[in-house]
């Protein structure tokens, strides 16, 4: 009989390098240790990137393609789609759109130009309080609540077993 062993974890320069080399990889599975060390590397070259003007912000896109490609492969170690973080997306986006149609920009642009605090707080109030402001409201409440079940995925151990993304990459059988 077969039995599953565990290999070690992975490193903060494995998976920085994993991270750039994978940048564009969204098919297969990375495990917990690499993806959390990759997201640790991810942030540091996004904050330091951010520090170079104009390169650095066409830099930061592909290094925010890498997160995006980690969080797909990390979905697929747990067995779940890497879709969950596009319909999170997806909810953002309508959201979003949702709330900016909601919003009288002339209004709110009169209010500011008067420096009128209290006339801008009205004009996003009165937005929200309609129909389209409370769809949008409705709809980032739901982005909020997919974004935990993700980040609560994230936390979830490996699937010791192949599933339909590919084979473990913490476990191989032994014998």
């Amino acid at each position: 009989m077969s039995q599953m062993k565990e290999l070690p974890q992975v490193g903060f320069k494995e998976a920085a390098v994993n991270a750039c080399k994978k940048m564009f990889q969204f098919k297969g599975r990375i495990r917990r240790s690499e993806y959390w060390w990759g997201v640790l590397a991810i942030t540091i070259a996004a904050f330091v990137l951010s520090l170079i003007p104009i390169i650095g912000q066409i830099a930061i896109l592909f290094v925010g393609i890498a997160g995006i490609a980690m969080i797909f492969r990390r979905l697929h170690d747990t067995g779940r789609s890497g879709w969950w973080w596009g319909c999170s997306c997806c909810l953002g986006i309508i959201a979003g759109v949702l709330f900016f149609s909601s919003i009288d920009f002339q209004a709110y642009m009169a209010a500011a130009s008067s420096s009128d605090m209290s006339a801008m707080m009205n004009v996003i109030t009165s937005g929200l309080t309609g129909g389209t402001g409370i769809a949008a409201l409705l709809l980032y409440i739901a982005r909020m609540v997919l974004g935990l079940a993700i980040f609560v995925f994230t936390l979830l151990d490996s699937q010791p077993e192949a599933n339909k993304y590919g084979d473990s990459p913490k476990y191989v059988v032994e014998g």
